[in-house]
């Protein structure tokens, strides 16, 4: 057998230990990106609080999450943007659903 054929070249070491860097580098992207949509997923939907579930529940043509543990309410962007829309009327009915919907004596 030749010399060649038994033993790789510098070159190819160099060359192959570009691609497994390459290929590593490629794999930890990927498994970066699966890592933070698992956690998105995780979170989603979850309160800030303390991690109880979030329903939406409708006030006043606003949709608010309200936390099913704490009874934490939260908006999203440009919903309180929304309450400037409102009539004071209607923004009082807000208010109001919206604490008698947090009332723990309230039936769900």
């Amino acid at each position: 057998m030749k010399h060649n054929e038994e033993h790789p070249t510098r070159n190819e070491d160099e060359y192959f230990a570009r691609e497994n860097a390459d290929l590593v580098r490629n794999l930890r992207s990927q498994l970066d990106s699966a890592r933070k949509e698992i956690q998105k997923a995780d979170w989603h939907m979850k309160c800030p609080k303390c991690g109880g579930k979030l329903a939406e529940r409708p006030f006043a043509h606003v949709m608010a999450d309200v936390c099913e543990d704490c009874h934490g309410v939260w908006l999203d962007a440009g919903e309180v943007d929304l309450f400037a829309h409102v009539s004071d009327n209607r923004a009082h009915r807000f208010f109001a659903d919206l604490f008698d919907s947090l009332r723990p004596d309230q039936a769900k």
